[in-house]
């Protein structure tokens, strides 16, 4: 991508911080901490083009920084979510666009851990980051003279480094996904949406109920739970190896046990129902009241206040948005089931809490069958293609295939949503016992406790109605041998290297050190090393992670349509045309009233443009509008 430095900005705050007031304080998010009266700017560094960084305290920076026309300048930081809000909050500073080498770094080294700025100037070479500036701040809100110029040396070090990372990045970084960066930042630096309090205490009350029930499903003990050690045996117990990483802090290898750590949250996945309930009780027991989601929008919507929606850029190594501002917007059911697929009383109630701002409405789409549809069109399944383009039922379809008998969406409820999970589940090479686990957790829908003898006859039956599904896998498996031998190949909008599959965008998932397992002379399986642990790849998860890398681009891709429309539309004052959030197949906006109908027709609109690498991919959406996030 072609950039005209001279019109960025690149800059980094320093501020206050205490041991009870910090971003690793329990009670403090990223907003949390920069709206909290406590909050003090120390000194900012400055960076204007290509001119020597300078720094400035904290009122010479404020000054500094207003005085620049921002219509015509770029921002630039190292997790600009940060140093932007502190912008935007405090001193009204909005610039052209949005710049962040952290989340470009996710995209581009998805296995590099934590994205630290250390660790990117290294692996670029250029230069090293200061490591003492930071501790002897500490607690203080006025600096001495001394410390005062060791934070701005180590600010001015930093803001060099993060401005040599980008120029280096942003040659081979793809428009598109710059914009999307910008898009998500503004998310959180201009956020939208409101909040209903009452309705938020209710959620408050069914998430206390919930911590119980899952510490009390995890059948073990709450001290197991919340003892490291203790935990790390129990999963032993059920053959489980716990998740490690490479602490941010002392840099030392330590177990990932947190809800924070995408190795963990991945056992949630399990195909043992056991593992999966000891791992939602851990979370659950480590989770204190004021720590739950609800509690968290309350804290972020208190007075009046917006919602800042924090979503990780590439969160996931297939691109995919993960929930950040230990507070994730992603994945609010609409409501819960119990054991016997009833509606959960208070259940969905912290989704519909989450309102439009006066005279507005949110506008919810989500892609329909989104993962279901690129996977079987990668697959060639032109049966399947064409269901997908005269509306049939496939849910139905399959459950009929499955059950032996035709199965009706109005009189078979229960059949069809067994039909439902093995369409959306079965196509990444998941077994019965993994099929089993998912119903029984009711993970898309109502729990459903359906014997191993018909959990086997599911997953036999779908992989003999699409054949061609499983020949993918093989195909995948074939593309990891080609890896590992330095082979490099393309299939229809892939292509791959040594260690890389290629999305049409120009983005990829990374296999580094990837190798083929034997015993004996027989080829055992993939694997690669990732945050310094063996991963273990093969060719149903290498489709999966493809299927959701084209989805996540095929979703976002649409969300820059739409917001590229809204920008045109002229506005009455205090009138917004923004997204506010999204949700893997969802584009969730904030819309006047007035214009709610013409921007549901837009976006479905949108949604069901299939892309220029996929033209013959049938694409589907629904929606609706409402004044709270209800659909």
């Amino acid at each position: 991508m072609k950039f005209d430095l001279n019109h960025l900005v690149t800059h980094d705050w320093e501020t206050f911080y205490s041991t009870d007031y910090s971003l690793r304080a329990k009670k403090y998010n990223t907003s949390a901490y920069i709206r909290d009266p406590q909050f003090l700017e120390h000194c900012c560094a400055i960076k204007i083009g290509t001119k020597k960084t300078k720094c400035y305290t904290r009122s010479d920076a404020i000054k500094a920084l207003q005085d620049i026309d921002w219509s015509n300048y770029d921002l630039l930081a190292h997790n600009n979510h940060f140093d932007g809000a502190i912008d935007a909050w405090h001193h009204g500073i909005i610039p052209r666009r949005y710049f962040c080498t952290l989340a470009q770094t996710r995209g581009l080294h998805s296995n590099m851990s934590g994205a630290a700025l250390a660790k990117i100037a290294e692996f670029y070479g250029v230069g090293k980051k200061s490591k003492t500036y930071l501790a002897p701040t500490k607690g203080l809100r006025k600096l001495s003279p001394e410390i005062m110029r060791g934070l701005m040396d180590g600010c001015i070090i930093d803001t060099d480094l993060c401005f040599e990372i980008f120029k280096k990045q942003i040659e081979v970084f793809p428009e598109k996904e710059i914009e999307l960066i910008d898009l998500n930042i503004r998310l959180f630096t201009q956020p939208v949406l409101a909040l209903d309090t009452n309705r938020a205490q209710i959620a408050l009350k069914y998430e206390e109920q919930e911590r119980l029930r899952s510490i009390a499903y995890s059948r073990v003990d709450e001290k197991t739970l919340i003892s490291n050690q203790k935990f790390v045996n129990a999963l032993a117990d059920l053959g489980v190896q716990a998740p490690t990483k490479i602490s941010k802090y002392n840099g030392e290898i330590t177990y990932a046990l947190s809800e924070s750590d995408l190795e963990f949250i991945e056992l949630l996945d399990h195909e043992n129902l056991s593992v999966v309930r000891l791992v939602q009780g851990r979370l659950a027991a480590k989770s204190t009241i004021i720590e739950t989601r609800a509690a968290r929008m309350i804290q972020a919507g208190e007075n009046g206040q917006r919602l800042p929606v924090l979503l990780n850029y590439y969160g996931a190594a297939t691109g995919r948005f993960s929930g950040g501002n230990k507070l994730n917007f992603q994945n609010l059911p609409r409501v819960d089931f119990d054991d016997k697929g009833n509606v959960v009383p208070m259940s969905g109630e912290l989704r519909k809490s989450i309102i439009a701002p006066p005279g507005h409405v949110i506008v919810v789409c989500d892609s329909s069958q989104i993962e279901a549809r690129t996977l079987n069109w990668l697959a060639g399944n032109s049966e399947k293609l064409d269901a997908f383009r005269h509306k049939r039922d496939i849910y139905s379809e399959l459950a009929s295939e499955i059950y032996g008998r035709q199965i009706n969406k109005k009189t078979d409820p229960n059949e069809r949503f067994v039909g439902k999970v093995g369409e959306l589940g079965l196509g990444y090479g998941m077994g019965a016992p993994k099929f089993q686990t998912t119903l029984a957790i009711g993970a898309m829908g109502p729990a459903v406790q359906l014997p191993m003898a018909l959990c086997k006859k599911a997953v036999n039956t779908y992989r003999r109605v699409n054949p061609q599904v499983p020949a993918l896998w093989k195909l995948a498996e074939g593309i990891l041998k080609d890896m590992c031998f330095s082979r490099r190949g393309s299939y229809m909008c892939l292509e791959w290297d040594e260690t890389d599959v290629w999305f049409p965008n120009g983005m990829g998932l990374h296999y580094p050190g990837l190798r083929a397992k034997h015993t004996g002379d027989k080829l055992s399986g993939f694997e690669y090393t990732k945050n310094g642990a063996k991963k273990h790849i093969y060719g149903g998860l290498l489709v999966e992670n493809i299927v959701q890398g084209l989805a996540r681009i095929i979703v976002t891709d649409q969300m820059l349509a739409v917001q590229a429309v809204y920008n045109t539309w002229k506005l009455r004052k205090e009138e917004i045309a923004r997204i506010a959030s999204m949700s893997h197949d969802e584009i969730i906006s904030v819309i006047p009233e007035r214009l709610a109908q013409k921007a549901l027709e837009l976006n479905l609109k949108c949604m069901r443009v299939p892309p220029d690498w996929a033209p013959t991919l049938p694409l589907d959406a629904e929606g609706g509008f409402a004044k709270e996030y209800s659909k």
